[in-house]
Formats: C-alpha cells, sequence, structure tokens
C-alpha cells in the first residue's frame, strides 16, 4: 500500500496536513479516510452527451482531490466541494480558502479535474476538456463526499472561480445532476465565484425543480466575465424561480481571491463578447435545442450555425488580480452562508 503526506500552503509556508493512503480510487469514505483520495469519473466530451447519458465517446477517468477536515469536530460537520479554475489547482485553494473553511469548522474537498487528465492549464486553450468534465467530477464527488461517517451529508456545498465557477453553476440544475446522480441527493448550496460563461449561457433551467441557494461574488471591473452579463443572466433565472443571490465587489477584477499582482493575460479566452444561449434538453437525439442571440434574437439553427458563432464571438485577453478587500469579505461570507444553512 502506498501513503502520501499532503503538503498545504498555508501562509505561503508548507504544512504537513494528513497522512493518507492511496490504494486506488475508492467507491465509498465509509472508513473516514482523508487527504488525497483517488475515485472514478467520466470525461464527457460536451454537454450535450453528458445530460444525455451518451457514452459512446465518453471516457472513464479516475481524478483525485484533497480532503482536508477541520482539526476540532463535534459531530457531523459541513463539506465545502471545490472546482478550480481554468489554471488549476492553485496555492489559494489551499492558503486561503481551505485553511479559513478548516478554521470555522467546515471540511474542504479540492477536486483535480486536470492532472490526473494530462492538463496543466485550459487559460489559453479551453478545448482541450469540456467544462462537463469539471461538473462530472464535482458530482461524483459529492457521492462520495456523502459517505464519509464525519460530514453532514445533506450541507455539503459547491464553490469554485472561473471555470470553477462555471461548473458550480451547472451542477445547480436537475438535468445535470441527474446524469451522474439518480437519487435525491444534491448539494445544499452553490458558490459560483466570477463565473464564466454568462455570455454565453448553456441553459439547463426548464423544467428545474432545485430550489437550493445560490450565492455568487463578482468585480465590477472583471474584463473577463463582465459582472453586468452575470447579474442581467441570475435576474432572469430568478424570475422563472432560481434561488440566486450575488454581490459585485467594486473596483475587483477576475482572480480577485489570488495572489497575482495586476496582470493582463493577452491570450486568455474569453466570451466577453458573446451574447448567445442554447437551451438543452436530455433527451436522447434532441439535437443543439432551442438557441439564440439573446441581444439581437437572431434564431440560431443548428450545430453548425452554433459552433460558427461560438467561435467567432470568443476573444482573448483580460485581466487578473488580487484584491485583499473583496477576498477577504467573500471568504467571511462564504463561511456565514456554509454555516447559516
Amino acid at each position: 500500500m502506498k501513503y502520501q503526506l499532503i503538503k498545504v500552503l498555508y501562509g505561503g509556508a508548507l504544512a504537513i496536513c494528513a497522512l493518507s493512503a492511496l490504494a486506488g480510487p475508492v467507491a465509498d469514505l465509509s472508513g473516514g479516510q482523508t487527504g488525497r483520495i483517488e475515485f472514478d469519473s467520466i470525461t464527457p466530451p460536451d454537454r450535450w452527451q453528458f445530460v444525455r447519458k451518451n457514452l459512446d465517446n465518453t471516457k472513464e477517468a479516475t481524478v483525485f482531490g484533497d480532503l482536508l477536515m477541520p482539526r476540532k469536530t463535534s459531530g457531523k460537520v459541513p463539506a465545502v466541494l471545490v472546482s478550480h479554475d481554468s489554471g488549476g489547482v492553485t496555492a489559494k485553494l489551499y492558503d486561503v480558502w481551505a485553511k479559513e473553511l478548516n478554521n470555522a469548522g467546515i471540511a474542504v474537498f479540492i477536486i483535480d479535474s486536470f492532472k490526473p487528465r494530462g492538463i496543466d492549464s485550459t487559460t489559453n486553450n479551453q478545448g482541450q476538456v469540456d467544462v462537463s468534465a469539471n461538473v462530472a467530477d464535482a458530482l461524483y464527488g459529492l457521492k462520495l463526499l456523502a459517505t464519509h461517517p464525519q460530514i453532514d451529508a445533506k450541507r455539503i456545498f459547491h464553490m469554485g472561480g472561473s471555470r470553477g465557477g462555471t461548473a458550480v453553476f451547472e451542477t445547480y440544475w436537475d438535468m445535470v445532476r441527474r446524469a451522474v446522480i439518480t437519487d435525491d441527493l444534491k448539494f445544499a448550496g452553490h458558490i459560483p465565484l466570477y463565473q464564466g460563461n454568462c455570455n454565453t449561457r448553456f441553459r439547463f433551467d426548464r423544467g428545474n425543480t432545485n430550489k437550493a441557494p445560490m450565492l455568487a461574488f463578482m468585480g465590477s471591473a472583471d474584463d473577463g466575465t463582465p459582472a453586468d452579463a452575470c447579474v442581467a443572466y441570475y435576474t432572469e433565472l430568478n424570475r422563472a424561480g432560481a434561488n440566486i443571490k450575488w454581490k459585485v465587489f467594486p473596483g475587483a477584477f477576475h482572480n480577485f481571491d489570488g495572489s497575482t499582482q495586476q496582470t493582463y493575460l493577452a491570450q486568455g479566452v474569453t466570451a466577453k463578447n458573446c451574447s448567445i444561449e442554447v437551451f438543452l434538453t436530455d433527451v436522447k437525439g434532441g439535437g443543439l435545442g432551442e438557441a439564440r442571440d439573446y441581444k439581437t434574437g437572431a434564431v440560431i439553427n443548428g450545430f453548425g450555425e452554433w459552433n460558427k458563432a461560438f467561435n467567432a464571438c470568443n476573444s482573448r485577453g483580460f485581466t487578473v488580480a488580487a484584491n485583499g478587500a473583496a477576498k477577504d469579505q467573500a471568504v467571511k461570507e462564504v463561511i456565514d452562508f456554509v454555516k447559516g444553512l
């Protein structure tokens, strides 16, 4: 049996936080395992085939996550499953989120959807793997966490930024959840940070019954995922029955919870110039689904026209920058959100 010391960056210093037995992917955590955990997932080629459970072009995958438990526990604790952004698993997920959430008595499960698939970053090339792979990992991770004897299965939350924020947003919808989970298990709440795809809307909301709360955070200076596009989207979804609240931090850019000084990523992919949406269906053979440009009303017919419109509106170049005030406020509000439910 292999053993691995899990090293976590807290305040820039390496600290050994757990000793984890690695014996291949596990089907449940009934033994109370912590640290580095491998589990089975899938890599779907796109959202359509994922929600339709079309496995013809879907590959099996083994991924891993780091399960970090609070040091002092009394009874079962809530947990936050974290989906990373396009840069992969980085120090902020440990230095900021795991540290503060653990200190507040909340377990954290940080899933790496890239390294097990041989990917370092998708910032400049989102086509390396579809975001539905991150979504699948999160849903299989939820099933796994729910079996842990120290975790309250009814208080598992999903959080992530940018690409991870897209994954968080998409696991909210019944159609997406049912692609992996067939019973009533669901996330207790959803926390997207500077979510991607507010300008390119992949919609699963028709017929949705989930009323779990979603708390979204954005920056007013974000030139990668403009806050006004997300606010408009969330407002429309709430009119149809969703339960989304949000906060826009003044002057904050993309990745405000990181440590990067203001940097312009000239090759970073952004959909900020897009205004297209498609209503997906889980019916096999259902085609593209109803699609349009939601600003002009122009109808988009079939995958060919959709792909053409998608490629034409995507562009490159956006700014990332740390913002201590926004980060600290987001951490506080996330802790309040999790502990208040």
